[in-house]
């Protein structure tokens, strides 16, 4: 059966008028996943693992990050996140969608079902008997916070037979919308498998929406979460025991309103928006009650200092019981840095009668730069405004200053779409404030379009002509010039909606989705003027904090072309030891000895600049 969703692969249309065409707020699926993307320019060949993986075969994925572990996994196509399940079983998941493993939509995807992603386990060490009762479990979700699968789409596990050469269908369950994560248990009797060298793999049949009429806005469809996989031998149908107590979110922003802020803002906020508890989710999956002790540490990574450390008390957790808990936080956060800081926010649990497990600590970096964000860098979906009538639309998000400032550019994610198809002329604009919603248009600038990165946290940096001054509540956000699609980055895991406003005929009005537009004010000191040519010597690129230990951030200048453009960490020999793509935001420089090094940027218009960085 054909599957016709009009404006992406989530059924989200909220149409403004009765009429068919006219303007609506659209939010749809993905056509390229840049966290996907960004590992596959890092890590662009495959790591081959050698030899038999012998039993028990386990992974829940917290160890692993975007792509699946390859000791244990032979191909890569799913997606390892914490951004998609709800209520997983425990921190990441596997998931399977209509994006390959370079991040983009399949080529062969259609409106009709197309086999798409496929999870394969390397050789298995499977000779056994019958007798021994091995069984292959797993939890699985449909949709999450994704894209629902339609009833001719599936989730199927396949068994490979090393005596037939040849792949088996042993179980499928077809497209459904959300449920709670639910267990699989399928038995492993037949003896052409029970022998060296047998394989099993997951695959998604998936199908996207039909949106010919607006290609910007088509996107990824289909989701499926996998969780807890476990091949074992000595096992029953009623085998659900697993000895173990973990996180099943990661942990989240210790501001009451934002991911990150200017550092000058948060220090004058501080009374504001400083959080007092640190929320934790976690999850006994065992079938006895465990004790479990909760520890956190917020740790100063630009002045390599512990800064805070307490504990979050102990508790018992009964078989199968989910625990939000919120430790009170009664320290603020405080540093020598004068313009930025950063601060890495541990938490970890120690739970009596068990080893620790990758799933058991959480970590959350608190950045406080020269930006607002109200998103978490993530895209999961696209936003726009598309249809007649949505020519001088606005869309505009809220944020508020408790300095006087100004604001000197704007960061925008937007999401790539199949040949540039959102690539649509739109102007940028600034609102003050009308008793909570965008008053006065106080600043506005043409000439922009959508610009790509091929990364995470991948925004562009939008300059304006001129400072904008900034005090109390603002709004910053873009005027369409023409009735398309321009797929905004839309992250569904913080929920901003009475921060979101549009504006199609003259009335500013909330969002009707949940979740964050990936727009974020840089405020700073004035740019230079605009008439002012800039000289030979201009400077491209700002490192900070310097020196460093852990992470260094590098700001390009707008203008310049970030995908062409390399970053290069130099040691005093001249040897290159680090490199990362232009679409990069950041270094990590942890693992190189202390001393002196030069960071060199090279540009696509062979303009280089090398600064020098102090790493201790």
């Amino acid at each position: 059966m054909m599957k016709i969703v009009l404006y992406g692969s989530i059924i989200l249309l909220l149409f403004l008028t009765g009429a068919t065409g006219r303007s609506q707020e659209v939010l749809g699926g993905l056509q390229v996943n840049n966290a996907v993307r960004e590992q596959h320019l890092k890590h662009p060949v495959l790591k081959s693992s050698a030899g038999l993986i012998e039993l028990p075969f386990f992974d829940d994925f917290s160890g692993s990050e975007v792509y699946p572990d390859h000791t244990k996994w032979a191909d890569r196509y799913v997606y390892i996140n914490a951004n998609y399940p709800v209520n997983p079983v425990s921190l990441n998941v596997a998931t399977l969608d209509a994006i390959d493993e370079t991040g983009a939509l399949y080529e062969h995807a259609t409106i009709w079902p197309f086999l798409a992603d496929r999870l394969t386990s390397n050789p298995i060490n499977l000779s056994y008997m019958p007798a021994d009762s091995i069984y292959l479990s797993f939890f699985y979700q449909p949709q999450g916070r994704g894209d629902v699968p339609q009833p001719n789409d599936s989730l199927r596990v396949e068994f490979w037979s090393p005596s037939t050469e040849s792949w088996s269908i042993v179980w499928s369950v077809p497209g459904d919308s959300l449920h709670e994560f639910r267990l699989a248990m399928i038995p492993v009797t037949d003896t052409i498998y029970l022998m060296e060298g047998f394989r099993f793999r997951f695959s998604n049949i998936a199908s996207i929406a039909d949106n010919r009429t607006n290609p910007g806005s088509m996107g990824n469809a289909d989701h499926w979460h996998i969780d807890y996989v476990v091949l074992d031998r000595n096992r029953s149908f009623t085998d659900t025991v697993f000895r173990d107590v973990a996180f099943t979110e990661p942990i989240r922003s210790a501001l009451n309103n934002y991911e990150a802020m200017p550092w000058e803002q948060f220090r004058a906020g501080r009374i504001v928006e400083m959080g007092s508890v640190l929320p934790v989710s976690y999850r006994n999956n065992d079938i006895i009650t465990r004790s479990v002790q909760r520890h956190f540490s917020i740790y100063d990574v630009y002045e390599n200092r512990l800064a805070h450390n307490f504990s979050g008390g102990s508790t018992v957790i009964g078989p199968g019981e989910l625990h939000n808990f919120e430790a009170d936080l009664t320290w603020s956060f405080t540093s020598a840095s004068a313009d930025s800081a950063r601060f890495r926010i541990r938490a970890w649990l120690t739970v009596d009668g068990l080893e620790p497990d990758n799933n058991d600590t959480v970590i959350y970096y608190q950045d406080f730069g020269n930006y607002f964000a109200l998103d978490d860098g993530s895209a999961e979906n696209g936003y726009g405004l598309s249809g007649g009538g949505a020519e001088n639309a606005r869309i505009a998000c809220r944020f508020r200053a408790y300095r006087a400032d100004t604001l000197r550019a704007v960061k925008i994610y937007f999401n790539q779409s199949l040949n540039d198809a959102s690539r649509h002329n739109f102007k940028l604009a600034v609102w003050d404030d009308d008793s909570g919603r965008p008053g006065n248009l106080v600043y506005s600038q043409e000439g922009f379009r959508p610009e790509y990165g091929d990364g995470v946290n991948s925004f562009h940096t939008y300059r304006l002509d001129e400072a904008i001054p900034v005090s109390q509540v603002f709004y910053v956000g873009i005027i369409q010039t023409s009735s398309n699609f321009l797929n905004i980055g839309f992250d569904v895991n913080r929920n901003n909606r009475s921060r979101n406003y549009y504006n199609i005929h003259g009335e500013w009005k909330n969002s009707s989705f949940e979740g964050s537009l990936m727009i974020r004010p840089v405020l700073g000191m004035p740019q230079r003027p605009a008439n002012v040519a800039d000289p030979v010597i201009n400077e491209i690129m700002r490192i900070y904090p310097n020196p460093a230990s852990d992470v260094i951030f590098f700001d390009l200048e707008p203008g310049i072309d970030r995908r062409a453009a390399t970053i290069s960490l130099i040691n005093t020999l001249g040897q290159t030891v680090y490199r990362v793509p232009g679409t990069e935001n950041s270094m990590d420089v942890s693992m190189f000895p202390a001393g002196i090094y030069f960071i060199r940027a090279e540009t696509g218009n062979d303009h280089i600049e090398t600064r020098k960085i102090l790493i201790k």
